[in-house]
C-alpha cells in the first residue's frame, strides 16, 4: 500500500520559464543519498478531486531535485512520486520556496511557506492523536488479558476513547474550516472525512463552494447523512427486505419491534474485521439468545456460495438475508453503512437504541437489558 504523506499550500502549474512575481520552487532532498537517477513525478488532481497521472518529471541528481512553476490564485493539492517506490508526498504550491526533505524510509516532511508550515503542523497533531488511541486501546486490552473488563473498567475506557474522537475530530475540523472554499480544504475534507462525525461534515459541506457542493462524490455524503438522520439513535427501525439462502423472501420487521432485543448485523464472508469479530458475536449469542435477544445477519456479499460457506464455518446460527449486490446492498445503503462490520441494536418496540456497538460495549448494555 502506498503512504500518502500530505502536506499543504497553493495550487501548482508546472511551466518552463517565469517570471519572479508568483512562482514557487520545490526543493526535494533525500536524507538518503542513494536516489541518483531515480525518477520523481509530479501529480495534479482533477475536477473531482482525484489524482490523475504525471504532468512533468525530474531525474534526482546528488541527493535532490527541484521543481518550479506559478502558484495558482487558490490553494491546491499537488503530488510526488518516485519510480519504483512507494513514495507518495503531498505538498502546495505556493509563491515562495518550499524544501521537502524526505527521510531514509521515504516519509516527507515539507516547510518554508505559510500554508505548508500550517499543513505540517495539523499532519503533526493528527498523527499524535492516532499514537496516543495506540496506547488508549493496548491500555485497555492488558485489562482484557487478565480477565474480563468489569463495568467501571470498560466505562472508563468508553468515556476516554469518545474524548479521544472528539479531539481527532476538532484538530481535522480546525484545519478544514478556514480553507473550505479553497481546493486545499476541500481536498482534506475528503481525506479526512472518516475523523468527522455527521454533524461537522454537515456543516463544512454547507460553507464549501457551489462547485463542489455539486461533485456527485458530495452529493452521495449528503444522501448518506441524511439516511443516518432518519435511522439514527432514538428513530424507529426501518424495515429492509432481503432473501435466506433457500431464497424466500425474509424482511427485518419479521424480527424487530416482536418484543425481542433485536442486533441487526451488517457483515460480508470477505471482510476480514467481521471474521475476526464473529466469534465473540457467536459467544454472545448463545448467552443471551433464550432470554429475549436475537441477531438478524445482513451480508453485502455478491456469492452466495461464500456467504453460505462463511456462515457455517463460522458457526453463525441466527437467521440471515442478502440482496447479493456487494456494497450495493439496498439494505446497507438504506442504513447509511459506509463500512463493516456494522451493527444497529433495536429494543422490544422497535426503536433503535445503539448503533456500531463494539463486543463489550454490546455485551454491557445486554446485561443492563436482559441481565446477565
Amino acid at each position: 500500500m502506498k503512504k500518502i504523506i500530505l502536506f499543504a499550500g497553493m495550487a501548482v502549474c508546472l511551466l518552463t520559464a517565469c517570471g519572479d512575481k508568483n512562482t514557487y520552487t520545490v526543493t526535494g532532498t533525500f536524507a538518503a543519498n542513494d536516489r541518483a537517477g531515480k525518477i520523481v513525478c509530479l501529480h495534479s488532481l482533477d475536477s473531482d478531486f482525484r489524482i490523475i497521472g504525471a504532468g512533468d518529471s525530474i531525474r534526482v541528481e546528488n541527493g535532490r531535485f527541484v521543481f518550479k512553476g506559478i502558484a495558482k490564485e487558490l490553494p491546491f493539492v499537488q503530488f510526488i512520486t518516485m519510480d519504483g517506490s512507494d513514495m507518495f508526498a503531498a505538498f502546495i504550491a505556493e509563491k515562495g520556496k518550499i524544501k521537502m526533505n524526505i527521510d531514509p524510509d521515504l516519509k516527507a516532511t515539507v516547510k518554508g511557506t505559510a500554508m505548508n508550515d500550517q499543513y505540517r503542523q495539523f499532519e503533526t497533531e493528527k498523527t499524535n492523536m492516532i499514537e496516543k488511541w495506540n496506547t488508549i486501546r493496548n491500555k485497555y486490552d492488558e485489562i482484557k488479558a487478565t480477565g474480563n473488563p468489569t463495568l467501571e473498567q470498560f466505562n472508563e475506557f468508553d468515556k476516554t476513547m469518545k474524548q479521544w474522537k472528539d479531539d481527532l475530530e476538532n484538530i481535522v475540523y480546525n484545519f478544514i474550516k478556514p480553507n473550505i472554499t479553497t481546493p486545499v480544504g476541500q481536498y482534506f475534507l475528503l481525506d479526512n472525512q472518516y475523523y468527522l462525525s455527521d454533524k461537522k461534515l454537515k456543516e463544512l459541506i454547507s460553507l464549501a463552494t457551489p462547485d463542489f457542493k455539486n461533485l456527485e462524490r458530495i452529493q452521495k455524503f449528503e444522501k448518506r447523512i441524511e439516511v443516518r438522520e432518519v435511522t439514527a439513535v432514538g428513530k424507529q427501525f426501518t424495515d429492509v427486505k432481503g432473501f435466506d439462502f433457500a431464497g424466500k423472501e425474509v424482511s427485518l420487521s419479521d424480527y424487530a419491534g416482536k418484543g425481542k432485543i433485536v442486533l441487526v448485523d451488517f457483515w460480508a464472508s470477505w471482510c476480514g474485521p467481521c471474521v475476526n469479530a464473529m466469534p465473540g458475536l457467536v459467544a454472545i449469542y448463545q448467552k443471551y439468545k433464550n432470554k429475549g435477544f436475537e441477531i438478524v445477519g445482513i451480508s453485502l456479499d455478491s456469492n452466495k456460495e461464500s456467504w453460505k460457506k462463511a456462515t457455517g464455518d463460522l458457526k453463525i446460527t441466527w437467521p440471515q438475508f442478502s440482496n447479493l449486490k456487494g456494497w450495493a446492498e439496498d439494505c446497507a445503503s438504506v442504513y447509511g453503512v459506509n463500512g463493516i462490520p456494522h451493527t444497529v441494536l433495536i429494543d422490544k418496540d422497535g426503536k433503535i437504541i445503539e448503533r456500531g456497538l463494539s463486543e463489550d460495549a454490546l455485551e454491557f448494555k445486554l446485561e443492563e437489558l436482559l441481565g446477565k
